[in-house]
């Protein structure tokens, strides 16, 4: 996978979160980021688990369903 691709996604990651403003929540998005950093740094994450940010850009069926009731009714939750 390119750099150029994963600096995208971390992008977009950053941005899907741009304009929260509570100081309790960005404390816990910046706590969970970390976490998932050094999660990844440390191997403990595998293949699947980064690729799974990658997803939707492979396999644009692979969103989630928008309610609990769609998800249900294509066997999928």
């Amino acid at each position: 996978m390119p750099v150029s691709a994963i600096r995208t996604k971390v992008r977009q990651e950053f941005e899907r979160h741009r304009y929260v403003a509570q100081l309790k929540t960005v404390d816990v998005l910046l706590f969970n980021s970390h976490q998932e950093y050094q999660e990844t740094l440390n191997f403990w994450k595998q293949l699947t688990h980064v690729l799974k940010y990658f997803r939707t850009e492979e396999d644009p069926e692979s969103r989630l369903p928008k309610s609990f009731i769609e998800g249900f009714l294509q066997a999928r939750n």
